[in-house]
């Protein structure tokens, strides 16, 4: 099974980066968000996080690509032991 990259949209919100794995129903988007500073600087700074989706429902956030990668890959392999 491999992860591809299913499409990229930004936004004046941020970036999402869709990444799908290949005839598995599962995918993650990675959703890179602009936060305003909270202390009166003026500006933005970026936060990360990766949301895994089973045929576009969303499942849990996840702080890093690879433990969104891990957790998909965990509910395949379940899927499987348990059919």
């Amino acid at each position: 099974m491999k992860w591809l990259k299913a499409g990229k949209t930004v936004d004046a919100e941020g970036t999402t980066i869709i990444y799908e794995l290949e005839n598995t129903g599962y995918s993650i988007e990675s959703r890179k968000r602009h936060i305003p500073h909270t202390n009166g600087r003026s500006g933005t700074w970026d936060h990360t996080s990766y949301f895994v989706l089973k045929n576009g429902q969303e499942l849990i956030e996840k702080y890093s690509l690879k433990d969104a990668k891990e957790y998909a890959m965990k509910h395949i392999m379940e899927g499987i032991n348990n059919d």
